[in-house]
């Protein structure tokens, strides 16, 4: 009976041990992104707006109000901030650009992804393009659903304008 509770016992704070640091990764994730949809929908207030879609990528947070046809969009660096909106009644379309490079290696030619940016093409009566830049590699090294992100928004936004 004592090989079972305590081998049960080891067991359990194993398992406590490993699932520990998912735990708190998890925690850490979801409260920035509270703070970073905070910091948005204070930014769509400043335009009587309000956020019902939004979507959060690691350094940065991009949502719509979906009464006024307004998209915003905010990204927290280290050091500061940026924040832009784009009044889609001002857009013609919206495309993704995928700025990178050909890079030979072993005797193939491979295209690396140097930037992500979602460009608003505005009527000529507007001031000028908008662009959102999603990534760079000069602040993240590898992408994590930038791309994604970026071709889901234009799609979102070309069926509304």
């Amino acid at each position: 009976m004592n090989l079972d509770l305590g081998t049960t016992l080891i067991g359990t704070i194993s398992a406590v041990i490993c699932a520990a640091p998912f735990v708190l990764v998890t925690r850490s994730v979801k409260k920035k992104e509270k703070a970073m949809l905070r910091s948005l929908n204070d930014f769509a207030d400043q335009d009587n707006c309000k956020i019902h879609e939004h979507e959060y990528v690691g350094d940065f947070i991009i949502g719509m109000d979906t009464t006024k046809n307004v998209v915003f969009f905010y990204r927290k660096e280290k050091d500061s901030s940026e924040k832009l909106s784009v009044d889609l009644k001002d857009v013609k379309n919206c495309h993704v650009s995928k700025i990178g490079k050909s890079v030979r290696h072993n005797g193939k030619v491979e295209q690396t992804i140097e930037r992500i940016e979602l460009v608003f093409t505005t009527s000529p009566t507007a001031s000028r393009d908008v662009v959102f830049e999603l990534f760079n590699t000069q602040n993240n090294l590898q992408l994590n659903g930038e791309l994604q992100t970026a071709e889901k928004w234009a799609q979102k936004v070309n069926t509304i304008v």
